[in-house]
């Protein structure tokens, strides 16, 4: 990087300031803005390229694994502790839930509607 002073004259590229953190576009040949004091700093036209080089590697290496590992690590515990408290739960209402007979009959249809067979009947009856 080359250190430029305000005032300056200078070649089309991108300028930073040091004392605001602000960025200067020189589209073309000109003076940079500000008195002598104002130091700017050119950078290269590939200045953000390293920066999201780096982010990138980072993302990377963050959330494969790092990532994949922390959510692991969550489905795991929330497992056994779902599994804990069924197991709990079983325990508790297992006495209770054993004394239970369910009256299951399959052969008794309740809801049918009425039978079919007595309209037949009602109709002969009239015939």
């Amino acid at each position: 990087m080359y250190i430029f002073r305000g005032g300056q004259l200078v070649g089309e590229g991108i300028y930073w300031e040091s004392e605001k953190n602000e960025r200067v576009v020189m589209k073309a040949d000109g003076f940079l803005p500000g008195v002598d004091n104002k130091v700017y700093f050119k950078l290269p036209d590939s200045y953000l390229l390293v920066p999201v080089l780096l982010l990138g590697l980072a993302l990377s290496m963050i959330f494969p694994y790092g990532m994949g590992l922390v959510i692991f690590a969550l489905v795991y515990l929330l497992h056994n502790i779902l599994f804990s408290c069924v197991t709990v739960c079983e325990e508790l209402f297992g006495g209770i839930l054993a004394h239970i007979t369910v009256a299951y009959k399959p052969h008794l249809s309740f809801f049918s509607g009425s039978p079919k067979k007595v309209k037949r009947r009602k109709k002969r009856e009239t015939e």
